[in-house]
């Protein structure tokens, strides 16, 4: 396992000027970029402020790393870090074609489901296992150190996007359909980053391809093969992904293709619990033949499959072809006595 990828030196006196002058020179284009685009250029006394707060904070950088550090870059912040960007990247190709969506706006978006999600996830967490944090509060914003629920970040972050969206007046159904196979990918990354990070880990297993961590506080599990649980769970997400693609054209109403990936979800999450150990697999005090983490994504999946059954079309032929659901609404009108469309005579 590798917890820690690698550490960031102070920088010299020369590295940290010439950090300054790129993130000087970077705001500046960026600001510059940004009054073309708005009709506003030149506005000098902006561009001198955003050149000036881009050298503040390589300064800041710069101080911080001479004076703390070096400054350990950790694997699990890496790779969430790495699976936001590439959904975010996703979805702005996906949605190249779409004049309704701005690239800004998706930034904004997911930056909000980023913090929604990791305040969730952690929140939860940290409530399911009280006990372990009570003597050492302090302990709650190590991040890094593992104790993070899923559960937790999807409420979280979808919290965080809806009131972003509902105050900029826009549809939470549709960006939440937009939103979802980049929600898959992000999983998948930071799924890699548990196991690089070795928590979330499985149990025992004589598999092949099991893997002993070498140091996992608490479980006695030290240097016994385990599932690569964290991996089967990126696979897991790396096939729902796939799936909703396959399955988006053919779902007409809004928010379903976020409702298919929460039953979708819930049933791998369900499966993987099987291979888990630890924190994650405790049994669900009720029906201690389930755990936590089972019962919970059983009470989403079965939630999401009955909203999707609840708001499906109720009026209306069944058809999933535009032409063809045309085609029966002309025919029809033709035979409505008061359709007015040539069937009275």
């Amino acid at each position: 396992m590798c917890p820690v990828l690698f550490s960031i030196p102070g920088p010299p006196s020369w590295a940290a000027v010439l950090l300054c002058l790129i993130f000087g020179a970077a705001a500046l284009a960026l600001e510059a970029h940004e009054q073309r685009r708005l009709g506003n250029w030149p506005n000098r006394p902006r561009l001198a402020l955003m050149t000036l707060v881009g050298i503040a904070f390589a300064f800041a950088i710069s101080y911080a790393l001479r004076r703390w550090g070096p400054v350990p870059v950790r694997s699990w912040g890496t790779m969430l870090m790495v699976g936001f960007l590439a959904g975010l990247a996703w979805v702005i190709w996906d949605t190249r074609d779409d004049d309704d969506v701005d690239v800004d706006t998706l930034i904004d978006v997911t930056l909000a489901i980023l913090v929604g999600a990791v305040v969730g996830s952690r929140l939860l967490a940290v409530a399911l296992n009280w006990s372990d944090f009570a003597s050492r509060p302090e302990d709650i914003l190590k991040v890094w150190q593992g104790g993070l629920s899923f559960h937790g970040g999807l409420v979280g972050g979808f919290g965080a996007a809806a009131l972003y969206l509902w105050r900029r007046g826009m549809s939470i159904p549709r960006m939440a359909d937009l939103l979802t196979p980049s929600l898959a990918v992000g999983y998948a990354f930071t799924r890699v980053g548990c196991f690089l990070n070795g928590c979330c880990h499985g149990s025992p297993s004589d598999l092949p391809w099991a893997i002993a961590l070498p140091h996992i506080p608490g479980d006695g599990l030290q240097g016994v093969p385990l599932h690569p649980a964290q991996l089967y769970g990126a696979l897991g997400s790396l096939i729902i992904f796939g799936l909703l693609l396959l399955i988006r054209r053919h779902l007409r109403r809004p928010g379903h293709l976020f409702l298919s990936y929460l039953v979708l979800y819930s049933i791998s999450r369900s499966i993987m619990e099987v291979f888990r150990a630890g924190a994650s697999a405790e049994a669900f005090g009720p029906i201690p033949s389930l755990t936590v983490a089972q019962f919970a994504s059983i009470c989403i999946g079965l939630g999401a499959a009955a909203l999707m059954y609840a708001t499906r079309r109720r009026t209306g032929p069944e058809c999933t072809d535009p032409e063809s659901a045309t085609e029966v609404a002309t025919d029809a009108s033709m035979h409505d006595p008061a359709g007015g469309g040539g069937g009275s005579s």
